[in-house]
């Protein structure tokens, strides 16, 4: 088996040079120019591009999306899915899991960006979140509250990791700002309130269309 060997091998060196120099680049750059849709940027001359207001929402939107995409992209996800769809016998699907996690690292990064472009307070971002994950976790059943809690982890993924980090860099330089992290912190969060949601929600859906057994009572 050594073909094979060698094979993972010169996939695992191609992926780690794609990530380097094409995924962490192209997170420097997007970081770079985001915060010139709205304010006036020293690496953007002609910035800003749109209204104050408009420009936010551009701005937020995208770094949702990419959040998104970049966690789609995670190859472990994908199993992690499909591992939690067997054991819970179908009840809590692969997709269910995989785009719960995607949309709650988007909304991470859109919230995390908000404290390097304007410069708010990561402390009340972490207790807030951290307070709405463990009121949830109170509610959900023991076996999804780890499935919650561990779908976190897809933020220490190759790939999410180097982009966040490349982007959140890059904002920082556009703004001025000290550092740019925090992003990575808000985003490991959220994947475990929108886990925790979507379970939520498919529960009561499902209590919603359970059949209702009526109890006859005969009178003699």
């Amino acid at each position: 088996h050594a073909d094979l060997v060698a094979e993972a091998l010169l996939g695992m060196i191609l992926f780690s040079i794609g990530l380097t120099y094409g995924f962490t680049s192209i997170g420097d750059q997007v970081g770079v120019l985001l915060p010139a849709a709205f304010i006036d940027t020293f690496e953007e001359p002609p910035s800003p591009y749109y209204p104050y207001r408009q420009g936010v929402l551009i701005a937020l939107g995208t770094m949702f999306a990419l959040g998104f995409m970049a966690t789609r992209a995670e190859p472990a996800l994908n199993v992690v899915g499909q591992t939690v769809e067997k054991l819970s016998k179908g009840s809590f699907t692969c997709n269910m899991l995989v785009y719960s996690v995607c949309i709650g690292v988007g909304t991470g990064m859109m919230v995390g960006a908000t404290k390097i472009l304007f410069g708010a307070p990561l402390i009340w971002f972490i207790l807030l979140k951290y307070a709405v994950a463990l009121c949830l976790s109170s509610f959900a059943n023991e076996d999804f509250i780890n499935i919650a809690w561990d779908s976190a982890g897809v933020t220490t993924g190759p790939v999410t990791v180097p982009f966040v980090l490349a982007t959140g860099v890059g904002c920082s330089k556009a703004v001025r700002a000290s550092e740019g992290f925090g992003i990575l912190a808000c985003a490991s969060v959220w994947p475990i309130i929108t886990v925790l949601v979507v379970d939520g929600l498919r529960r009561l859906y499902k209590s919603s269309t359970a059949p209702r057994q009526t109890t006859v009572k005969f009178v003699g």
